[in-house]
């Protein structure tokens, strides 16, 4: 297995004089412990140095973390730090550096707090305090906390101009005792340019279904939809059905010896495919947020997805697809699979300098998305991801979720529900794989 970094050899071990190979696209870092690789292609930037370090070596943190060297001439054999801003300049002419832990000079202090007064149509005004790093989400969410309405019935505008639910405050200029004006919305959210019409652009993207039997045999498969949402998106195509409870679509499909399906029409597809996005004008109560080692499986609300520092690694985007390939063969999917999941997700994750990575529990995801096979298969793996942008800035609230980053990707299998036994082909069992995600803002 590939990884980020490995720990050095013992003396004992060390290879003879002449067998050494030094490489340039490595440093090594060392506690007092502990010495390990790390990648100098993840290390150019000093806050990425000293993320990947808080990860490796528990006993410092992003405010205590101090990087030395002693191979530059003027260091005259001396330990001498490396402040931030001339790390670009010094790591190349190193190869080794120190880490440890020195006491913050003064603590640290969170983002300040700020007051926003929200006026409403008729002209009251209340006010809610939220970090200054706050996105309009954020803000929606505070005013719905404070006794509000529900995020989805907000309209928010500052000095003239809408505020997307994905952008940060500061963004509008908007700072301690701002005022913003609250239009409610009952049947129709305004269409913000860039979003979709509730909560920050949020879509069920892609989930596709995949159908491995032994052999070729007539199934059916039916997707439900919780009332909140609705499918924007099928193939095969088939018909939407609207009931009391929400939407439904069902597929009769014949597999195949090389594990394609055909419709009654004739199509020939390798999967089944369906999207889905919010339902316009009507609104869901909050899920509650999940508590991260809770025996209790919250059911997913698509409307209020959760991805926070309890429930989720941190990784840098240019690490992302190894991770993924990683996590997905240890939640059984197969090389086809996990190439289709990489390379659709990778062009957005690759927007971003770090992302957060959630995978939803299969239980809590078919709360939102029953699916009904028949007949009833031996094994149903639904892999459903959610993942978030974080800024370099917002690290300091992501310690846990960046060193989890660095646990086995077997943690995976635990959360999602996934027992193994193979990727889903070549078994003599009916298996059934999906896979999804979602884009969650801000």
């Amino acid at each position: 297995m590939t990884s980020l970094f490995q720990s050095l050899p013992s003396s004992s071990s060390q290879p003879k004089p002449g067998k050494t190979t030094m490489s340039k696209d490595y440093l090594v870092a060392t506690n007092d412990s502990t010495s390990v690789f790390v990648r100098r292609s993840d290390a150019v930037e000093y806050q990425d140095l000293v993320a990947l370090l808080v990860a490796l070596f528990p006993s410092v943190s992003l405010y205590s973390v101090v990087i030395q060297t002693n191979e530059l001439d003027i260091c005259a054999g001396r330990y001498v730090d490396i402040p931030p801003d001339l790390w670009q300049e010094i790591s190349p002419e190193i190869q080794n550096i120190r880490v440890i832990s020195c006491p913050p000079k003064r603590p640290p202090t969170p983002p300040p707090s700020i007051s926003i007064h929200v006026q409403s149509p008729s002209g009251e005004t209340r006010t809610v305090s939220l970090q200054s790093s706050a996105s309009t989400y954020d803000l929606k969410a505070a005013i719905r906390n404070s006794g509000g309405t529900s995020v989805p019935t907000q309209f928010l505008t500052y000095d003239g101009q809408s505020l997307k639910d994905d952008s940060k405050l500061s963004g509008y200029g908007i700072s301690d005792k701002a005022t913003v004006y609250l239009q409610l919305q009952q049947n129709e959210p305004a269409v913000i340019p860039g979003s979709m019409p509730i909560v920050g652009g949020r879509r069920m993207r892609k989930p596709v279904i995949y159908l491995f039997s032994p052999r070729p045999i007539h199934v059916t498969v039916k997707v439900s939809l919780v009332d909140s949402w609705t499918f924007n998106a099928v193939y095969p195509s088939v018909p939407i059905k609207n009931t009391e409870f929400g939407q439904s679509i069902v597929w009769d499909v014949d597999t195949h010896d090389d594990h394609s399906l055909t419709t009654p029409t004739g199509t020939r597809a390798s999967y089944l495919f369906w999207e889905a996005e919010p339902k316009r004008g009507v609104l869901s109560a909050p899920s509650p947020p999940p508590s991260p080692r809770n025996t209790t499986v919250v059911p997913f609300d698509p409307m209020y997805p959760q991805v926070n520092n309890e429930n989720s690694v941190v990784l840098l985007s240019s690490q992302a697809a190894e991770y993924l390939d990683r996590a997905l063969s240890a939640l059984c999917l197969h090389v086809e699979a996990r190439t289709s999941f990489i390379t659709y997700w990778l062009p957005e994750i690759l927007k971003h300098d770090y992302v957060a990575l959630h995978f939803l529990p299969q239980t809590a995801y078919s709360h939102a998305a029953p699916l009904e096979v028949s007949p009833k298969p031996d094994i149903v793996t639904r892999v459903f991801m959610l993942f978030s942008p974080v800024g370099r800035d917002e690290l300091v609230e992501w310690e846990g979720a960046l060193t989890r980053a660095f646990e086995s990707v077997d943690m995976w299998k635990g959360v999602v529900g996934v027992d193994g036994g193979g990727g889903g082909m070549g078994d003599e069992v009916f298996r059934v794989v999906e896979w999804g995600g979602m884009e969650v803002g801000r």
